[in-house]
Order: C-alpha cells, then sequence, then structure tokens
C-alpha cells in the first residue's frame, strides 16, 4: 500500500497551557495520538504562530522570568517541523522573540519579514522544498504585514515587512515549475467573504488570505491563522484550514501518492489531557501560578453591571480607573480605554496577579496624543459604529465587529469628555455633541486637545485612522498592567469613590433599550 502524506496544522495556540480544560495539553495528547496513529505514513507537524503570548502563564515567563523557553520545550516535546512567526510573538520584544523561537527544534519559514540590511529573512528560510513519497511540495512561510501597525518600533527594530502578496507571490513563481503541490503557510486571514470575495473588512493589508487567492489560484493548500475562525473549505481548486485559537482544532490534511487532497478538523475539546507533558513541564508550571495567585494590593472598585455589554455601552468603573491612571500619568485633557474582555467581573476585592491579566491582559505603553476638537467628532463618530439599532429599536453591536472575528477591544470608553449621541442618525452623523466635563463647555471643533490612549490605539490599531505619527505627543516608559498595581496600593478612598461614582460619560438622545446589547 503506497504511503500517505499527513499534515497536521496548529496556530493561535497563545501559551493555554492550562491545568483545566480547554488546554492544550488536550491539543498536545490528541496531535500526539495522530502522529503514532499515522506514524507508518509519513507525517509533518507545522504550526502557524503566536504560541509565546495570550496568558497569565505566559505574562510571567516574558516578564519576571524573562525567559521563553518552557514554550520551546513544549512544542520541541510536540515534534513540529515547521514553524511561522506570529504577529503576538513581537509583543515582548526582539531579543525575547529571537532566544525562544533559536531554541526550537523546528524550522522557521518566512518569506516577508526581512533584516533591513541582509534583505535576507530574519530567521530561518522563506520556503522549503519536501520530498515525500515520490511527491515535491514546496512549503512557503508567512506573516501578516501589519505589526509596524501595532508594536512600538524598538520591538520589531532593524527588520522590514514585505507585503506578503509580493514576497510569496515571487517565491510561487519560483517554486510552482518545480514542484507538484504548492502550500502556503500563512499567519494571516481573510479580508473578504471566500465565496462572493466580497470585503468583510476594511482593506488594510492586516489580512491578505483572499487577495492570495485569487491572484495564486494555483496554490494546492492554504493554511492560516491570525483570526481564530474554524476553517475547513475549498475555494475553487485550493484546499483552505484555519484551526480556530488556542488549541481547540488540529487541522488534519491527507494527501494520497497521486496528490489527492483531503481535509479536516480534529477536535480536542473532549479529549484526554497529556499527563507526561504536563509533568515534564510541571516545575515551571508551578512558579508561573505562584506568582499569578499573588495578590499585590486590595481594590474597593464597584461592578455595577457583569453583562459585558451594558458595560461596554453605559462604562464601567474598571475602565475609569484605567482612563484615570491614563490621564494622571500623560496629563492629557481627556483618555479613552478599551473594555477588552469580561474579565472586570472579578476585579475587585484582594487583586492578584492573575485576575489583574484576565482583566487587561496586554501590556500597552500608554500614548499622550494632539488632537483637534473635529478629530475628536471624527473619532467619536468612528467609535459609534460599533453599533446599530435593529428593527425593533433595540441598542445591539454591528454585526461587522462580531464576524469573522470579534473585535469588541475597538471600541473604546472615554472620560473626562462627555458624549451626547443620536443612534438613530446614520453613521457619521450621530454625534450631537462633545463636552468637556472638567469645563463644562462644548468641544470647539478648531480647538486643540490632548487626548490618552494606548500605544495600540495611537499607532492606529482598529483602524481608528484619525491617529497619525504626527499627532504623537509622548510614550511613557512604563505600561498599563504594570501602572495599575502601583496604583492600586497608593490610591485614596477620596479617589475611588469618584471612580466608583463617576463612570457614566455618554448621553443617549433619544434614550435606547440594551436588553439585546450582551449578544457578542
Amino acid at each position: 500500500m503506497s504511503k500517505k502524506i499527513h499534515l497536521f496544522i496548529t496556530s493561535d495556540t497563545h501559551a493555554n497551557w492550562s491545568l483545566n480544560p480547554p488546554s492544550l495539553y488536550q491539543t498536545s495528547h490528541v496531535l500526539k495520538s495522530l502522529q503514532k496513529q499515522h506514524a507508518q505514513d509519513e507525517v509533518i507537524t507545522i504550526d502557524l504562530g503566536d504560541f509565546i503570548q495570550g496568558t497569565g502563564f505566559a505574562t510571567y515567563f516574558s516578564q519576571i522570568e524573562e525567559d521563553g523557553s518552557v514554550f520551546a520545550d513544549a512544542m520541541n516535546a510536540l515534534n513540529y517541523d515547521y514553524q511561522v512567526i506570529g504577529n503576538h510573538e513581537f509583543n515582548f520584544g526582539l531579543s525575547y522573540l529571537t532566544e525562544t523561537l533559536s531554541q526550537l527544534k523546528s524550522q522557521i519559514l518566512c518569506s516577508n519579514i526581512l533584516n533591513k540590511e541582509t534583505k535576507q529573512p530574519f530567521m530561518g528560510k522563506p520556503y522549503t522544498i519536501i520530498e515525500k513519497n515520490g511527491l515535491k511540495m514546496g512549503l512557503i512561510g508567512a506573516t501578516t504585514q501589519y505589526i509596524p501597525n501595532w508594536e512600538p518600533p524598538q520591538n520589531y527594530e532593524g527588520l522590514v515587512f514585505k507585503d506578503m502578496i509580493e514576497a510569496v507571490g515571487s517565491y510561487i513563481d519560483e517554486l510552482r515549475p518545480k514542484v507538484d503541490l504548492l502550500v502556503v503557510a500563512y499567519h494571516g486571514g481573510f479580508e473578504a467573504d471566500l465565496e462572493t470575495f466580497e470585503l468583510t473588512e476594511l482593506d488594510t493589508g492586516e489580512n491578505q488570505g483572499s487577495r492570495l487567492l485569487k491572484e495564486y489560484p494555483e496554490i494546492d493548500l492554504l493554511l492560516t491563522g491570525h483570526q481564530h475562525r474554524v476553517i475547513n473549505t475549498k475555494v475553487n481548486d485550493t484546499y483552505v484550514i484555519q484551526p480556530g485559537r488556542s488549541g481547540e482544532y488540529i487541522g488534519h490534511i491527507t494527501i494520497d501518492s497521486l496528490g489527492n487532497i483531503t481535509s479536516e478538523l480534529v477536535s480536542t475539546i473532549d479529549a484526554c489531557m497529556d499527563e507526561e507533558l504536563m509533568k515534564e513541564l510541571a516545575p515551571k508550571a508551578q512558579k508561573a501560578q505562584k506568582w499569578l495567585n499573588t495578590s499585590f494590593g486590595v481594590a474597593p472598585i464597584l461592578i455595577p453591571t457583569e453583562d459585558e455589554g451594558i458595560a461596554r455601552a453605559q462604562g464601567i468603573p474598571f475602565i475609569e480607573l484605567i482612563n484615570y491612571i491614563q490621564l494622571q500619568e500623560t496629563d492629557a485633557d481627556f483618555s479613552a480605554a478599551a473594555l477588552i474582555n469580561d474579565g472586570f467581573k472579578s476585579f475587585k476585592g484582594a487583586i492578584t496577579n492573575e485576575v489583574l491579566l484576565q482583566a487587561y491582559p496586554f501590556f500597552n505603553l500608554i500614548a499622550k496624543v494632539a488632537v483637534t476638537g473635529q478629530d475628536l467628532y471624527d473619532i467619536m463618530e468612528y467609535n459609534y459604529q460599533y453599533y446599530q439599532l435593529d428593527n425593533e429599536n433595540q441598542l445591539v453591536v454591528n454585526p461587522t465587529y462580531k464576524e469573522p472575528k470579534p473585535k469588541h477591544y475597538n471600541r473604546d470608553l472615554f472620560s473626562g469628555l462627555k458624549t451626547v449621541v443620536d443612534m438613530t442618525k446614520p453613521q457619521g452623523q450621530r454625534i450631537i455633541q462633545l463636552i468637556d466635563e472638567s469645563t463644562n463647555e462644548p468641544i470647539q471643533r478648531d480647538k486643540l486637545y490632548t487626548l490618552a490612549v494606548s500605544q495600540y490605539r495611537a499607532s492606529g490599531g482598529g483602524n481608528f485612522n484619525t491617529f497619525t505619527p504626527d499627532k504623537l505627543l509622548m510614550i511613557t516608559q512604563q505600561d498599563i498592567a504594570t501602572l495599575i498595581p502601583q496604583y492600586i496600593q497608593k490610591m485614596t478612598q477620596n479617589e475611588w469613590d469618584q471612580i466608583n461614582t463617576h463612570y457614566q460619560h455618554v448621553q443617549w438622545t433619544p434614550n435606547v433599550e440594551f436588553s439585546k446589547i450582551n449578544d457578542l
């Protein structure tokens, strides 16, 4: 019987080495079982990136130990053959990235992140040719080129992010005559519907998978990630896979001796844990958990609602705390911050490192930007595209912020600035008035103000295009997640009282109903 080739694909596992399901220990158990089950055939295992960031476990090793070897050890234990670099690999700086990835036994594939001087891949090589079962397979690796829009310059110093289509396309042209099968492994997703090819998001270059499919239909297999979507389909003659996030699925592609392809997604949700790997990682995991369980202070903060949708619409003291810190650190006129998830529900009383990182999982620096009053109106109009009214006049989340990838982090809540909004108006005409709460005076469109936001937002993250480099006035040395414990330890009861009572800054005119707002 002719041997087959089996490709096993993971992506966006985000360091989810939890001791409780869902966990990468389950993914590990399933992956090892699949590798063993098909050991008589040819097995290739590929990870598409974002594996060193995303949990408190990952934060401990990046911020406290400053040692990512535990993640290299885990990946090596799973016998990965190839590794693509994800955008979140850059979150903790270039040194941490290179030191961690250099310990991988797998081959790094990187066609479009180049050394500025040599114009060569800054790690690994752009592609490889795999010869198995009489078939030649060209495998090209690529990463979303949008990383400079999210990261501070020091996190990618000396690197050039080449357009993915241009980079991959050049290697497709080179490889197609030499190989029987052409595979692209891309840490990126799709900007358009895979059936109609109509855009489903702004075409910024963050996700270019749809364009790649249109321009290079000769690709046999496109492996994708980044968007955390669950995809197993065929677009014209190209098989397309995206295995979700946190190891919930493993992509399994089978190629027979004639080059025929079948594909499936294997769920890991109900799998056993990999006890052997748990034991191997236990010493480091226990150190991380001890730190995560450590309390750094008490927050007498109120939680008026545990409904994430209502909190995002009406305000919440937790976001008021973040905005207070941003204002104190920058002396800006106003501040804006996003409610990233529902972790605020546990943020009260004795605050542990784990509770903090559940509520605010990113290490964003704080930026102070100069804005005109007109800029503030433009920003707020874009901000309120997050909502719309349904046919029952209920406030609901705009579907484009839910599908194909949830983007609730692109709705900001402002402090120091009262917003009067009329949701019955069309997009771009909803903001009736902005009022400076410190003076109770309307915002003047031609006047200059200052605004504190995360470094991510100041760089235009979330397609807030009003924020341009020329508006940047300063960036703090310390990030928000580091500053929160410091403030909790020194804040007075009067400061807490202000945060707990003055967190609503929106006037809905006319009033809207919120009963459907938590359909996220």
